[in-house]
């Protein structure tokens, strides 16, 4: 159905393959007539497909390419005959809202869905034909907002029972055109490879090489000119600190350097993080860093590294996806709710990342339970004007479920 990839149930073997594009859902069985979406409720997916009636569950962020796939694959499977909308909107990307304008009011001739109010709710990959087959397949049901399965399931279980049969139209899975569908019939491929314009040893920028330094958890690039003079060093922590870093400096003059520099930056980034041994040109070798030195007996006269991890950064926390570990420091600036609050991820500064942070534009959200253990203060210091620690476990729109958290507004600092 929607948009992103997760695995799928095995198909029975009488049927043809289905759904015919990929997309982020769970199937349940294809010859069911109701399709679900649950909007951005990750968590419904797998307890609403496997309910009888259900011939997929799906999720869906976007008011555009996301709606092109509940299209295509409802369309492709003529036993559906109701979309179930429910779970949580997304508020920029209205999709719920989108499919609900979608069905009443159809498209203009440009594709843009009349009536929408999402973020880009244009279809432009799915024919009129089959757009105007979906709208008389499907009877829509808004149940946006819901998430109890028992209410659920007895929905459900009133549509199943009044299925008209199977749809019958002219429009086949392959469009009014004949046209193959998925993503495949929009693209031109490539192939793989190619010469590098110039020897990357050419460069008039110079060259560079990139190790890992593991105690300090940085990665190291030093910048030589073309008659091996050392010129610059860049230490960091990703790939786009460091590549924007070279690219601002006009450190790179060739698309085929700034290409070789970003995947091996990758690595050593991927090393940092794994554990894995880097070394430039070469592939990455699974191994675990060898052990830390014991500390000395002796009392250290400076205190030691705090023995948690390093807060995440926003280039860090974008590619978590539902139910990922989150450790973050938010700097409150509202409280919506009790044991809720909302502010701005808060980045560490690479000079002191326990205690210095750099504030960014990105909004989280950080919630509670009443037993959430709280350090370094109270539930009550969580306010606006507060920095706080918050490690759980994510959840839709930018929300952490929070496990632990602690109050740093005493103990660090935010630019």
């Amino acid at each position: 159905m929607p948009a992103d990839t997760l695995s799928a149930m095995e198909q029975p073997q009488s049927l043809p393959p289905w759904p015919v594009v990929e997309g982020a859902y769970v199937v349940g069985d294809p010859a069911a007539p109701v399709a679900v979406c649950a909007l951005t409720s990750d968590e419904l997916l797998a307890p609403i497909a496997a309910l009888p009636g259900v011939a997929i569950a799906g999720k869906v962020y976007t008011a555009n390419l996301g709606i092109e796939r509940i299209v295509t694959n409802v369309a492709a499977n003529a036993a559906i005959r109701f979309l179930l909308l429910c779970g949580k909107e997304s508020a920029l990307f209205r999709p719920g809202q989108t499919l609900c304008a979608l069905v009443e009011n159809g498209v203009s001739e440009t594709g843009e869905i009349v009536g929408a109010q999402g973020y880009q709710p244009v279809l432009r990959n799915v024919t009129h034909a089959r757009i105007a087959a979906f709208r008389q397949q499907v009877e829509l049901i808004d149940w946006t907002d819901e998430h109890d399965t028992d209410l659920l399931r007895a929905r459900i279980a009133d549509l199943a029972a009044r299925t008209p049969g199977p749809f019958k139209s002219g429009e086949t899975a392959a469009g009014a055109s004949g046209a193959p569908v998925g993503d495949q019939a929009h693209f031109t491929p490539i192939r793989l490879g190619g010469a590098r314009r110039e020897p990357l040893a050419y460069d008039p920028k110079g060259f560079f090489v990139i190790t890992v330094d593991r105690p300090a958890r940085e990665i190291v690039v030093r910048h030589y000119l073309p008659d091996n003079t050392p010129a610059h060093i860049a230490r960091g922590r990703t790939t786009e600190s460091l590549a924007l870093a070279l690219i601002r400096e006009g450190l790179i003059s060739q698309l085929s350097h700034a290409t070789y520099l970003g995947a091996e930056l990758a690595k050593a980034e991927a090393a940092l993080r794994m554990g894995a041994r880097y070394e430039q040109d070469r592939p990455l070798r699974a191994e675990p860093a060898p052990p830390a030195a014991p500390a000395p007996a002796t009392a250290a006269t400076a205190p030691p590294m705090p023995d948690i991890p390093i807060a995440q950064t926003w280039e860090q926390f974008s590619a978590l996806t539902t139910g990922d570990a989150v450790n973050v420091v938010v700097a409150v600036t509202e409280q919506p709710a009790e044991h809720h609050c909302a502010g701005t991820l808060a980045e560490p500064q690479e000079e002191n990342p326990f205690q210095s942070f750099r504030r960014t534009t990105h909004v989280l959200h950080v919630q509670w339970k009443p037993e959430t253990r709280v350090a370094m203060g109270t539930a009550a210091d969580i306010a606006p004007g507060a920095l706080v620690r918050a490690r759980g476990v994510l959840q839709a729109e930018r929300t952490v479920h929070a496990e632990a958290i602690a109050i740093l507004t005493k103990v660090a600092t935010i630019t």
